[in-house]
């Protein structure tokens, strides 16, 4: 494990400590290992243990000592997108990301001291190379190629006269550099970037990376599958056919014959014949792969994309072998039991019809995983022991061992099935694609069709009792029934329409909440009377709703959005989930504290504290070991997007000041 030190220009000694106290708090992530975010470059260098680094969204760092077999992740102190990484010897690594964020690591004795260098800009910067020599270049949007001759203490500007975003950037020497951007341009420097030189190519595709391989072979790759090779300095191009329409992120030249690109839909392209003939990898993956990159002096070539994942093959003709990353399945119905038994099902949803369920006896930690024939949508246990799950086709399926073993019940449909609920181990409901909505009295021995005439898909449904239920779909459809869905009738809304509603809750007879697209919260406190818009903050798409009791609820959406109340849903605000893009599908809570949220890429994340305090908070008392009372600005530990100021109104070096009693003595007021 290394030790993380974030440099700044006071109490350097403090700032780990610090971290390491709210290390925990808020949400994490259990699956997948280590973490689930978008990585979208990686390096290695050739050493004993092989190290590398890989980098990604909001803020993600990883690192494995060995090769790739274990990775762990690594905080460096920001939530910005990062965008590529270097790793220009063992000890020394750059890092940069968007709005000018520029980090140069260096390992210190098994310690990761971190540095946030001045780029002197604030547009996004999206590659960074750096020469043994110590030359080091950055390119970025608007014209922003920077360099630097001393390891990035000071940047300079290098500003091309051409006024494009690049996109990549390769120099093979501390004087030479290419750089590549939109619309097909290429620019190149062979005087440390003093002047620069447009190189035509015959292509209008947008480029994303150009790599320069032995004997000057450059490759240049972009959209619809382009790949431009020269090999006499731009004066001629060749464009090489890959086989594929996909968006290609990166290239890498091994040597002279061999190279790689990789892409859209996992794809990932190999050449021995120096270009002649490109073939298709396979990658075990439909997900984007931002970057490929290998070990000098190894046959190891690795891969890292979108859901966390790190792919690494072992030689030519080789297939790729995911070594960290996602499952092909999107988790959506979530349930639990207590805060360590509990429930989640999925299915492939673009990779094949495949569905999954998976159980934990451990809080999450770990899962067991059984395999269905068709994706299922989501899941409802009356009790410990049995439990129901439906999905695509008409599949329903219940357990009344707890999950050991599942079984198919007859359904009067073979449309897809979204919701379920329960109120006792006989009666229950479903929901479908065109409206359908399905009830039993015997624990589903026999279900049959209720009357709706409404023929919108319904996302969700939810009873309180054997009688009262409601469900919910497109076009803000919202359907009630009293009589246990011998009637149901759609709701007449005095809210903004139009949203299609994915989740539905009810806390009692009186108090529920639907949720859907364009953020949109309706709440009711009359039993569905009247229904009224409540303010979310957010434009993102909520697809699920939990209430532990008549207070505490949370919601959970696209862009891994969280949101929380705590009056009874009359204000919501977000949660730092730690989710940079997944959607999170399901989200539940078998107490106060112990919470999970499920989706996109097998994502699966955990809270022990409620989901840790909402980022509107203004006042928070936390306790700190006295040597850190003193009035500095430090990150939020509640909120790593913001900062805090630590406000000691008594003297830590006298006790007997403290204000309080007991062991509220060492609690201090955090002011945001």
């Amino acid at each position: 494990m290394f030790r993380i030190l974030k440099y700044v220009k006071f109490l350097l000694s403090y700032i780990f400590i610090i971290s390491t106290i709210f290390a925990q708090q808020g949400w994490q992530w259990q699956k997948p290992y280590p973490q689930g975010n978008a990585l979208k470059s990686i390096s290695f260098v050739a050493t004993v243990a092989n190290r590398g680094f890989a980098v990604g969204d909001l803020g993600t760092v990883i690192f494995t000592p060995d090769g790739g077999t274990t990775w762990e992740n690594i905080d460096i102190g920001t939530t910005e997108n990062l965008n590529s990484v270097y790793m220009h010897d063992d000890i020394m690594i750059f890092i940069v990301g968007d709005n000018g964020k520029v980090y140069f690591l260096f390992d210190e004795d098994s310690t990761i001291v971190v540095t946030e260098q001045v780029s002197g800009t604030t547009e996004d910067l999206h590659s960074i190379t750096s020469h043994t020599n110590g030359c080091t270049w950055i390119a970025g949007d608007n014209r922003t190629i920077l360099r630097s001759t001393d390891l990035g203490v000071t940047w300079t500007n290098r500003n091309p006269p051409f006024s494009f975003h690049y996109n990549s950037l390769h120099n093979i020497e501390c004087t030479t550099a290419w750089a590549v951007g939109l619309d097909g341009y290429v620019v190149t420097t062979t005087d440390w970037g003093i002047s620069w030189t447009y190189i035509p190519t015959p292509t209008t595709h947008h480029l994303f990376a150009i790599d320069i391989g032995t004997f000057q072979h450059i490759r240049a790759v972009g959209n619809a599958g382009t790949m431009l090779l020269t090999t006499d300095s731009g004066a001629t191009w060749t464009v090489e056919t890959t086989g594929t329409s996909q968006t290609l992120y990166d290239v890498y030249n091994v040597g002279f014959a061999r190279s790689y690109a990789v892409g859209t839909q996992g794809t990932i392209l190999e050449s021995t014949d120096v270009g002649a003939a490109w073939e298709q990898r396979n990658s075990g993956t439909a997900s984007t792969l931002y970057d490929i990159e290998g070990i000098f002096g190894s046959n190891d070539i690795y891969v890292c994309g979108h859901y966390g994942n790190v792919l690494k093959n072992s030689g030519v003709g080789t297939d790729f072998e995911l070594m960290t990353g996602e499952t092909k399945y999107f988790l959506g119905g979530i349930e639990f039991v207590g805060k360590d038994t509990g429930w989640v099902v999925g299915g492939e949803r673009g990779y094949g019809s495949d569905g999954i369920i998976m159980k934990t006896s451990d809080g999450g930690q770990t899962w067991d995983e059984q395999l269905t024939s068709y994706n299922l949508w989501n899941l409802d246990f009356v009790n410990g022991t049995r439990g129901y799950a439906v999905g695509e086709d008409g599949e329903i399926l219940v357990t009344t061992s707890g999950g050991t073993g599942w079984f198919p019940q007859s359904s009067p449909v073979n449309t897809d099935l979204y919701a379920v609920s329960f109120v006792d181990e006989n009666k229950g409901w479903i929901s479908g694609r065109y409206g359908e909505i399905l009830s039993t009295t015997n624990g589903g021995v026999t279900w049959v069709r209720q009357t709706n005439t409404d023929m919108n898909p319904l996302w969700g449904i939810h009873f309180v009792n054997e009688y009262k239920g409601w469900a919910c779909g497109l076009d803000s459809t919202i359907l009630h029934t009293a009589d246990g869905g011998v009637n149901w009738g759609r709701q007449t809304l005095t809210v903004s329409e139009g949203a299609t509603l994915f989740d539905i809750f009810f806390i009692n007879e009186m108090r529920g909440f639907a949720a859907g697209s364009h953020g949109v919260i309706y709440r009711t406190i009359d039993g569905s009377q009247t229904w009224y818009d409540v303010e979310s903050g957010t434009d993102e798409t909520l697809l699920s709703i939990y209430f532990i009791d008549i207070d505490n609820g949370w919601i959970s959406g696209d862009a891994g959005t969280v949101l929380k109340t705590t009056d009874g849903g009359a204000t919501w605000n977000p949660q730092f989930s730690g989710v940079a893009t997944n959607g999170l599908l399901g989200i539940y809570f078998s107490d106060l504290q112990n919470g999970w949220a499920v989706g996109e890429g097998g994502t699966i994340i955990s809270t022990n504290d409620g989901g840790g305090p909402i980022t509107d908070i203004k006042d928070e008392q936390v306790e700190i070991p006295s040597q850190f009372l003193l009035s500095q600005n430090y990150p939020n530990p509640f909120n790593p997007t913001t900062k805090i100021k630590f406000t000691i109104p008594t003297s830590p070096l006298n006790p007997s000041l403290y204000q309080g009693e007991g062991n509220r003595e060492r609690f201090i007021t955090l002011k945001i």
